[in-house]
């Protein structure tokens, strides 16, 4: 049995079927990376799999045990959200934020121990943004922001971190930035599972991938093998050709571009 996986799961919107009969396995410091248009059920899955959500039928299994059966304090322990973005109605600072994660293990109206400090000080400078901590959160850029809900995971002592569309709504630089923190992160041991719009960015960061369309599971396996040209245009209704580039690395080229040769 895997570390966290899904079994024959199956779940609806008000009787429109949204998952019919998925089955998806993470195993422990991988990267598993979610592909599918809009509507196709992957934040749905990914919803399950934080336990936000029960299946109509179906199990979500961590560490041999259902995940329903964990306290929502348990469950804490072991896997962590990093949302696309977080609205804050009160001007905390990043440092707030990250301590945040420290909740799971104290009361809210406990007041942060010497320990709890250090923890989310030490997340903060493993990511290499500790100059950020006395920053308002808002004022912050869209990759500072994802960086700064990722060292909240690493300061709540999850293992796993599931992640929706962690990219989005960041420029080039900032998202080339956050794959290669989860790159490093998921070789220190850390777990992923995480949707893109982006098969090349799920080629950048390998792993395994699974491609949702119409509530099923359309293909799964290692990334490298999955991830084919026939897959992206079936997935999405396109016509790109994936082609190798002089370093050996898959790029999308669509039809149009094509033309232009």
């Amino acid at each position: 049995m895997s570390f966290y996986e899904a079994q024959d799961l199956f779940f609806s919107y008000q009787e429109k079927p949204i998952l019919q009969g998925v089955n998806l396995s993470v195993e422990e410091g991988c990267i598993v990376s979610l592909l599918g248009e809009n509507g196709t059920g992957k934040s749905t899955l990914m919803k399950l799999f934080l336990g936000l959500l029960t299946p109509e039928k179906g199990t979500i299994v961590l560490k041999n045990r259902a995940l329903q059966s964990y306290s929502i304090k348990e469950r804490a322990l072991h896997v962590s959200y990093v949302p696309q973005s977080t609205q804050i109605a009160f001007a905390f600072c990043a440092f707030d934020i990250v301590i945040m994660g420290r909740i799971a293990f104290e009361s809210w109206f406990k007041k942060a121990s010497q320990a709890d400090i250090q923890i989310a000080q030490s997340s903060m400078e493993r990511l290499g943004i500790a100059h950020l901590a006395k920053r308002t959160f808002q004022t912050l850029s869209g990759g500072e922001k994802q960086l700064v809900l990722i060292a909240r995971s690493l300061a709540q002592g999850a293992k796993i971190l599931v992640m929706d569309e962690p990219v989005s709504g960041l420029d080039y630089g900032n998202q080339l930035r956050l794959l290669e923190t989860i790159l490093h992160l998921s070789k220190e041991g850390y777990t992923f599972l995480k949707s893109t719009h982006f098969p090349e960015h799920a080629l950048m960061l390998g792993g395994y991938t699974y491609a949702l369309k119409n509530g099923h599971v359309l293909a799964h396996g290692e990334t490298s093998e999955t991830i084919t040209q026939e897959l992206i245009n079936e997935l999405y209704n396109t016509d790109i050709a994936l082609k190798q580039t002089t370093c050996g690395y898959p790029v999308c080229v669509p039809a149009f571009v094509q033309m232009k040769e």
